[in-house]
Parts: C-alpha cells; structure tokens; sequence
C-alpha cells in the first residue's frame, strides 16, 4: 500500500493577517512557521520516504526543505505544479473581510457545492479535485508499497482528502481544519482511487 504523510506549509504572513492566500500568491513563513516546520522534521526523519512531492508555491518549498533538513536520508523535492493551492482570482492578496458579506464568501466557506468564483477569476472546487486526484491517484501507481512524503496547502488537502473517503462535497468545509506544519497520514492500497484517514491534522509532536 501506499503510505502518504500530507503536510500543511508553515504559517505565513498571510495566515496571520487572514489575507487570501491561494494559488497565484506567496507570503513568507513567520519564525513560528519555520520552527513548526523543523518540528515536522524531526517528528518524521526516521520514516523511509521514497519521495518529496512538493507545491511549487514558496510557503510549500520552504516548508519542505526544513523538513527535509532534518531528515536521516538525503532526498531531493520533486515540484508537482497541480499540488498547488486553489486560486482564489482577484481575491489573491486581499483581505478576507473584504469580502465577508459577498454571497461567494459564504458559499466557500459554508457551502463549497454552491460556490461560483467565476466572476473575479477563481478555480472552482471540482476543478481543483480533479487535478489533485489525478496527482494522487499518479503517484500511488507508481509507488504502490512506497511511503511518499506531500508537501502542499490546506483548502487543497482536505477538499481532496475528504473527497477521496468520498465525502460529499456539500460537507467537505464541515469539521476540523488542517492547521499550519499538521501531519495527516493517507493510506491507498488501490492506486489512489480511494484514501483511508490513519492520522487527521496531527500536531501533537508541536509543543
């Protein structure tokens, strides 16, 4: 089977100041993400990864290679575009309480199966689904007994994630969410067709 360890970016500017941060922006990582991200390290160097499949956004790379700092093996990030946040369009950059009382707003945080980003440039839910389970669904063929090391974004992890434990997607916003450096381990023994949750946005290794 394949073992996925899928980890949140560190905390960022952005995160701090609750400004959109998705697919078409970067913001660097606080001192506070740079540590959590060391602390992801240290928490999964024994662990035999085959590979680092990594976001090509900054907050992604970054985290990934202080993980990899601290790792036993010397392995090398292996950039996967489609592992990218979803894009937000015009919203990218700004303020999220600018844009608390538009009907969009509330449909993506409340109700994802009727959000429309149309308007201002956005990528829809279904399109970042597809894109990320073809990644997943890639990766796990071609590593079918492999531990395989994820680094990316956290609307993107748990939309995908939910989705692939088939969850709908009217509920997928509902529960907890994957804070910054979380661990959330992904076991697939069919080839990335579906997940089984071992570990949910673990943080405990986090002081």
């Amino acid at each position: 089977m394949t073992t996925f360890y899928c980890v949140r970016h560190g905390k960022t500017e952005f995160n701090l100041n609750k400004t959109f941060q998705g697919g078409g922006i970067d913001s660097p990582l606080l001192a506070e993400g740079r540590a959590g991200a060391t602390l992801v390290g240290n928490h999964l160097k024994a662990v035999p990864f085959k590979k680092v499949f990594v976001s090509p956004q900054k907050r992604a790379q970054d985290t990934a290679q202080l993980i990899l700092n601290q790792h036993s093996q010397s392995l090398k990030l292996e950039t996967i575009d489609d592992l990218r946040e979803m894009g937000f369009g015009s919203w990218d950059g700004q303020p999220e309480s600018n844009y608390h009382h538009e009907t969009e707003f509330q449909h993506l945080v409340h109700q994802p199966h009727l959000y429309d980003p149309s308007h201002f440039g956005g990528e829809t839910f279904a399109a970042m689904i597809q894109r990320g389970k073809l990644v997943f669904q890639r990766i796990a063929k071609e590593h079918p007994e492999d531990d395989i090391l994820i680094v990316s974004h956290g609307l993107f992890l748990q939309t995908l994630l939910k989705d692939l434990q088939g969850i709908p997607l009217s509920e997928i916003r509902q529960g907890s969410f994957l804070d910054n450096t979380s661990v959330t381990t992904v076991i697939s023994s069919d080839e990335g067709q579906t997940l089984t949750i071992d570990t949910w946005n673990d943080t405990s290794f986090i002081p």
